[in-house]
């Protein structure tokens, strides 16, 4: 009997975290421009320049100041990247921080930019 309570508790347990990550967690693509640009977020940094859209869109490019992590040490300058990412929202973040951390899941394509 106490195996059953202890087997049922444990998948009870196992169940409400898989559940509440899942509903933190959304899997995207984006689309990193060739070029990072300087920018101004707390301080004055480079951001990449970003698209959500399906296919590039001249002129819709969107400052991200951010961190990819997975990504960053990849990145070259001169290639644009399509790039599969998770982007899970940080329940407490700090007071000057994002509310999304982006994880790069794979580098889909990587193109040089002409």
């Amino acid at each position: 009997m106490m195996k059953i309570k202890f087997t049922f508790l444990a998948a009870f347990i196992f169940l409400n975290i898989s559940c509440s990550d899942n509903e933190n967690v959304i899997n995207t693509t984006l689309w990193i421009d060739s070029q990072r640009v300087s920018c101004t977020g707390v301080a004055e940094q480079t951001c990449y320049r970003i698209q959500e859209n399906t296919v590039i869109k001249d002129n819709e490019w969107l400052l991200f100041y951010d961190v990819i992590e997975g990504f960053d040490e990849q990145y070259e300058t001169g290639y644009t990247y399509k790039i599969s990412v998770s982007k899970i929202r940080i329940n407490n973040p700090p007071a000057d921080g994002s509310s999304i951390q982006y994880i790069l899941n794979e580098i889909l394509s990587k193109e040089l930019d002409e």
